[in-house]
């Protein structure tokens, strides 16, 4: 088995306590509250993204563009591809939400958690980690 970078590994942790924040019970988490609810989805998936890069020997640049990030997975792991309409959809939801005049509806929250945890499972699977092996 190939040695573990604790840089990578760092990344995942931190990804994986984003991700443990959309953990919480939807029912308690009020309209105000949502836009940092997305916003921990929306960090969890560009964390691992950046986990894979740099597992793969890649830099990036500060971002939160996930077609970005995305585009340049797939350039180092052909295997990888992901729907680029999906990954805009997380990045603007998770960014934007953040300042005045964009809301997501409960419909939506829904939506993109389960959009975030394809994303996830298929991530962590390609980093080679699994949730439940996590501190």
């Amino acid at each position: 088995m190939a040695e573990r970078n604790p840089l990578v590994e760092e990344w995942i942790a931190k990804a994986e306590g984003d991700w443990d924040w959309t953990e919480v019970d939807l029912s308690l988490i009020s309209p105000r509250m949502r836009d940092g609810y997305v916003y921990h989805l929306q960090q969890c998936v560009e964390k691992l993204i950046k986990a894979r890069l740099l597992q793969l020997g890649q830099t990036f640049k500060k971002t939160h563009d996930l077609v970005a990030l995305s585009r340049s997975l797939q350039q180092l792991d052909p295997g990888w591809s992901w729907g680029e309409d999906e990954l805009e959809d997380l990045t603007v939801s998770g960014v934007m939400n953040r300042y005045p005049g964009f809301d997501t509806s409960t419909e939506e929250l829904l939506e993109l958690k389960e959009m975030a945890s394809l994303l996830r499972q298929a991530l962590l699977l390609r980093l080679g980690s699994n949730p439940r092996e996590l501190p």
